[in-house]
């Protein structure tokens, strides 16, 4: 049975947008690897709210999924403008039995009829002759992928597989043809998010043998603890009260370790220290600034003897005013 997206983020088809990223965040910081570590049933949990986030977080994507369901991909890619898709084309359904149902997909790439496709060389399949298809320019195809931020900040290799509709001449017409493809890409360290590397020649093939080029969108996978400020991180760091009204070091992480800062004595809640060059790697080289952004943290219970300092340390402000 098809994935619900809804039933997967646990809100309801009518939830807005910020209704649907809270509740992303919320199962995201849950079941997210690096707060699981070797649980095997969290790292399917986060990549399973990961997608359906990916499609009804996207308001484009939500629309064709609200209509189509579990094949709003594939409407997306027909209506796009170009033959074929990089994915699961394979699963498309083409409608009744026979060759009325693909003449009904061919109609939607090429206009008119699919009569006489495939019979008789030099006839017209979709209103083009299949001269005109055998000069058709190859097609490039468009991959999305998302990388943990940490291997945006150390650059890393990814090995993609993928599929083509791949246009080939037969002895009597044209036809095309799902072809799966795997390519090995490199991700430079500190690529910017939504930003897209070109591999040439790894698109769908024309007719004439020759191919477009494959494109991936690199996005920057939401991150548990971290969250991208422009160029910098942000991460929020849990003080004692105690240390926030005295002062005093804390620990901050980051995505290599963690790392040691003093913080003044009144520090306030919500407060942020910039750790400079502690944040992700630049394109350009070097790292980014950390945002370190203070919670300061309550105790829920009390010692008697805390209880007595607090309600001495309430009764001298009381006096100062």
């Amino acid at each position: 049975m098809p994935k619900d997206y809804y039933d997967l983020l646990g809100v309801s088809k009518s939830a807005d947008e910020k209704d649907i990223k809270t509740a992303y965040r919320r199962l995201a910081r849950k079941f997210h690897p690096d707060v699981n570590p070797n649980d095997k049933g969290a790292e399917a949990r986060f990549k399973e709210i990961s997608e359906a986030y990916e499609v009804i977080g996207d308001s484009d994507k939500r629309k064709l999924y609200d209509q189509y369901g579990a094949n709003w991909e594939h409407v997306q890619n027909g209506a796009g403008g170009h033959m074929g898709s990089p994915e699961d084309f394979g699963n498309f359904k083409f409608g009744g039995a026979g060759t009325e149902g693909f003449g009904g997909f061919f109609d939607q790439f090429f206009g008119g009829h699919a009569g006489g496709f495939g019979g008789h060389p030099g006839g017209q399949a979709g209103g083009v002759s299949y001269q005109d298809m055998e000069t058709m320019q190859p097609r490039d195809v468009e991959k999305v992928i998302e990388v943990p931020l940490h291997e945006i900040d150390t650059g890393s290799k990814r090995t993609l597989t993928y599929q083509t509709l791949d246009s080939q001449r037969l002895r009597d017409g044209f036809t095309t043809v799902p072809t799966t493809k795997k390519v090995e890409i490199k991700i430079p360290a500190g690529i910017q998010d939504g930003k897209k590397l070109r591999v040439a020649g790894k698109g769908a093939a024309g007719a004439n043998g020759r191919a477009g080029d494959l494109y991936v969108v690199i996005k920057w996978a939401p991150h548990a603890m971290f969250k991208s400020v422009g160029d910098n991180l942000e991460v929020e760091v849990t003080v004692p009260f105690t240390t926030a009204a005295l002062g005093g070091q804390i620990k901050v992480p980051t995505l290599r370790s963690s790392v040691s800062m003093k913080i003044p004595e009144g520090t306030q809640s919500g407060q942020a220290f910039r750790l400079g060059g502690q944040g992700i790697a630049k394109l350009s080289g070097g790292r980014g600034d950390l945002m370190a952004r203070i919670k300061i943290a309550v105790p829920k219970k009390l010692t008697e003897e805390q209880r007595q300092l607090l309600q001495k340390l309430e009764d001298l402000e009381q006096v100062t005013v």
